[in-house]
């Protein structure tokens, strides 16, 4: 297992053991490129980061992943319930079962299970009230439950779509910055603050979090209004320069 990607704060053992417990899920799903992803969403300070990698079984073994999403709070938010949503909102579940190639998740099975039941209780209703006798009901009752089921998972999917998205495109307490799409100034800023975030104590000081908190949401912010990344290298070199003077006073390592 290779070290920790220079971008996370999480130790070695943390990243060794969170991809292995992913590799066992591809594993037991056999699942195929497309259907589900290897993921880990790592809380920081700052908010969280979704970890994965389009390659599950050499991510899992290897270690080797990308940081696919970063989540950034608002300056001064401690809204723990809020923190708990982006974390939930990042993470992608893996199915629970997978039926003809198609994977089955929770969310979807809560809305499919009252979707079918609803189905064929109808039509079995309806084919009698047309008088198709006990036949009509039989089939109706089997179709009733394929349909509402389908429409129940789907329904099911829509509402935890939904529910996502309000989090994660709130704006104004939550910015949002796809990895795959930002600038290396972006990933310089985050790998600077990590640094501090890693070696970080009990005498760290709050203006330092602060600082940390503040450049990150205002670069999220510079990257998703501008395609103009001169302010996120500013920030990035200043933040840079913050994490060598905070290294000359701290110390520590993974």
């Amino acid at each position: 297992m290779s070290r920790p990607h220079p971008l996370s704060a999480m130790k070695e053992w943390e990243w060794s053991q969170s991809w292995e417990e992913q590799q066992e899920i591809v594993d037991r799903l056999q699942a195929r490129r497309g259907t589900w992803l290897p993921n880990i969403v790592e809380r920081r300070r700052w908010g969280a980061v979704r970890w994965t990698s389009g390659r599950p079984k050499h991510a899992a073994t290897s270690g080797q992943a990308v940081p696919e999403t970063f989540a950034v709070l608002r300056p001064g938010l401690t809204d723990p319930e809020l923190r708990d949503r982006v974390s939930d909102a990042l993470y992608q579940p893996a199915p629970m079962f997978q039926v003809a190639g198609w994977g089955i998740r929770r969310h979807q099975l809560i809305g499919a299970i009252p979707g079918a039941v609803a189905g064929a209780v109808l039509l079995v209703v309806l084919a009698l009230l047309m008088g198709l006798g006990p036949i009509g009901a039989i089939v109706g009752a089997l179709l009733g439950l394929a349909l509402g089921g389908a429409g129940g998972a789907m329904a099911g999917q829509y509402k935890f779509d939904r529910d996502r998205a309000a989090v994660v495109k709130e704006g104004e307490r939550v910015r949002v910055v796809t990895g795959r799409y930002a600038p290396t100034s972006w990933s310089r800023l985050v790998e600077a603050t990590t640094g501090m975030e890693v070696t970080a104590d009990a005498s760290t000081d709050s203006q330092t979090s602060e600082a940390v908190q503040t450049a990150l949401w205002e670069a999220a912010g510079l990257l998703l209004g501008s395609s103009d990344h001169t302010g996120v290298e500013v920030l990035a070199d200043g933040m840079e320069r913050l994490a060598q003077a905070h290294r000359g006073i701290g110390g520590g390592g993974r």
